[in-house]
């Protein structure tokens, strides 16, 4: 039986877990807005740059599944802790990067600290929060991810036009590692290990694990691609300001923040996980739509679509990562947490510079937003499937 976080600190846990996820993927959404001033800097082609930010999520795709089951081992403060450490490290050597082998391989290191991003905070919440009252803990330390990315968005192209972009990224990486103190007294320590059964570690392979590890890959690339490239397809396709096409990104994540608590507490409370996954990628189907549509009606549409893709497809780590808790249990928590987000790090190493060729091979933006809109409609076949594979409501698990 999971332990409950003690009462007053619960606020203290949840807001340290959600930082841990900032940190964790802070460094996409970084490059997202920094774009036009690293490619202007360095040089670079569109893919180029595409290869960057597929370097941070590549990397973290490959070492999750090992990060997961190291997290399963040292417990999920230690995994916290390395969050922390790596990916701040990760920021200075970005922010000190003088070349784009160097951004390549700053990218890597922040990769590895990403792979430690879902697997440490959903090992803590199952161990410290009992099922039942997970989905608002899970919904807000998962509308982390947002609250970096609507930063990143609202505060870096404000530094970067202020006093350079490298300095800004410097403040953050001395951020994260100033946090890493926080940990040892907000955390409660890890409760001895007791290994389950052998037979036990096939749940990291179970049928569940396995579709939602598609689902997240699916909606890894198509969101991947989306969020990479939308403040330049503001500044470029659509004729934007740097600082209007970097809001449109930051109040996407900052919508997304909040909706990420609702579909957590929603797939919780009143409906399936499953439902829920399928609604967030039919949604997300019509709002690419929209952003499709910004070209011949208007930038006011790609607000449409950027904000609702905001409160759709981000929310559905939210659901995803609460069934996965539920579906393989506390003793493997982090290494079913290291296979599904292996499979959304690969969606998102595969989708931004396979949109980014797109562009630079047809100097348009529509080619790359159609595919979009196919792989989010293949997602939303797949969870229909995975729902009729069920046969029953009842082959869920239990949500209340």
């Amino acid at each position: 039986m999971p332990r409950r976080a003690p009462a007053m600190s619960r606020t203290a846990f949840t807001i340290l877990l959600a930082a841990a996820m900032a940190v964790a993927t802070f460094a996409g959404p970084a490059f997202a807005v920094l774009a036009r001033f690293i490619i202007d800097e360095l040089a670079l082609t569109r893919a180029e740059f595409g290869w960057i930010v597929a370097s941070f999520s590549t990397v973290g795709a490959l070492a999750s599944p090992a990060v997961g089951r190291l997290t399963d081992s040292i417990g999920g403060r230690k995994a916290l802790a390395a969050i922390f450490i790596l990916c701040g490290t990760g920021m200075l050597a970005i922010a000190s990067g003088p070349t784009y082998l160097w951004l390549i391989a700053a990218a890597v290191l922040s990769g590895f600290g990403q792979a430690f991003g879902n697997p440490g905070t959903n090992k803590l919440i199952s161990v410290h929060i009992p099922i039942g009252q997970r989905g608002a803990i899970t919904g807000w330390k998962q509308s982390g991810v947002q609250a970096g990315v609507f930063l990143a968005g609202m505060l870096l192209p404000t530094g970067a036009l202020a006093w350079g972009w490298r300095p800004t990224m410097a403040i953050a990486g001395a951020f994260s590692l100033l946090t890493v103190g926080v940990v040892g007294f907000v955390v409660p320590p890890d409760p001895p290990r007791t290994p389950g059964p052998r037979a036990s570690r096939r749940l990291i392979w179970s049928a569940p694990i396995v579709w939602l590890t598609f689902y997240g890959f699916l909606m890894g690339a198509a969101g991947g691609a989306v969020y990479a490239y939308v403040p330049l397809y503001g500044e470029e396709g659509l004729g934007l300001s740097v600082a209007v096409a970097g809001s449109v990104a930051g109040l996407a994540g900052l919508v997304a923040f909040f909706s990420r608590v609702i579909w957590a507490r929603h797939s919780e409370k009143r409906a399936s996980y499953i439902r829920s996954l399928i609604l967030i990628a039919g949604l997300s189907v019509v709002f690419t739509g929209a952003l499709l549509a910004a070209s011949e009606w208007g930038s006011w549409l790609l607000w449409v679509g950027a904000l609702g893709l905001g409160a759709s497809s981000t929310s559905w780590n939210s659901v995803g990562m609460l069934a996965l808790m539920v579906y393989a249990g506390e003793d493997q928590a982090g290494g079913a947490s290291g296979v599904v987000l292996f499979g959304f790090l690969a969606g998102l190493g595969l989708g931004p510079p396979a949109f980014g060729w797109s562009v630079d091979r047809f100097d348009n933006y529509g080619p790359g937003l159609w595919s979009v809109v196919a792989v989010f409609l293949i997602a939303t076949v797949l969870a229909l499937s995975w729902r009729r594979s069920t046969k029953r409501a009842d082959a869920e698990p239990a949500v209340a």
